[in-house]
């Protein structure tokens, strides 16, 4: 028990680092989050208790960078860079102390990295008449909506679906369909998919064979 004891006293005395190492101070909490995304989080405590709360360690676990959380007000704010990989880390420790009698408790944050929204569709060439059924796909945080692209306007003739992003209907007219989307995620993220392919006629005979032309050739 001494061992573990000291082992825990030398974790708590560490120095704000460049390379912060959230599990030194227990089992972090886990944060998914992508680029350009904003973290926030207000830690309460019982009333009895006067609270002094501070960011003690912050920084890539195990890397280097800028630091990217400030604590104010009472409030942890973690704004993710644009330029944040994914699939690297950062971390965030947060010390609490309390007086008369002196406490402090550490609250470890471990940020992941995540890709940003992407968004995928496609649909085959038609004839004139026939049926759109289009159901784009959506990767990302959150839960999605879908919706037209600001200053856009669905083609004649279909429909869209903004739960699902589902677009239908019959086109009016053969040519270039184009197909404007916006899915936005819960988050406020959002991604546009932009999607075109031709209606075309109906195979037939524009002429007839009547407006064939005769000429006698001499072999």
């Amino acid at each position: 028990m001494a061992a573990s004891l000291c082992v825990v006293m030398i974790a708590c005395s560490m120095a704000p680092s460049a390379e912060a190492k959230a599990s030194d101070y227990g089992t972090p909490t886990m944060i998914d989050i992508a680029p350009g995304m904003m973290y926030t989080y207000k830690p309460t405590f019982p009333s009895q208790l006067t609270v002094t709360t501070v960011i003690h360690e912050q920084g890539p676990s195990g890397g280097t960078g800028g630091t990217w959380g400030t604590f104010s007000a009472g409030t942890l704010n973690v704004n993710i860079p644009t330029a944040a990989t994914p699939g690297s880390t950062y971390d965030v420790v947060l010390k609490c102390t309390s007086e008369n009698p002196h406490q402090e408790i550490f609250i470890p944050i471990t940020f992941t990295i995540v890709e940003n929204a992407a968004a995928s569709g496609s649909h085959p060439n038609i004839v004139i008449g026939s049926s759109v059924s289009m159901t784009p796909a959506v990767t990302g945080m959150g839960t999605f909506t879908w919706s037209v692209t600001e200053g856009k306007t669905l083609p004649d003739g279909l429909t869209l679906d903004t739960a699902t992003g589902k677009v239908t209907g019959v086109p009016t007219q053969t040519g270039t369909v184009t197909i404007y989307l916006t899915a936005t995620s819960s988050y406020g993220e959002s991604e546009d998919l932009v999607v075109s392919f031709e209606v075309v006629p109906v195979l037939s005979v524009t002429n007839s064979p009547s407006a064939g032309a005769i000429a006698y050739v001499i072999s």
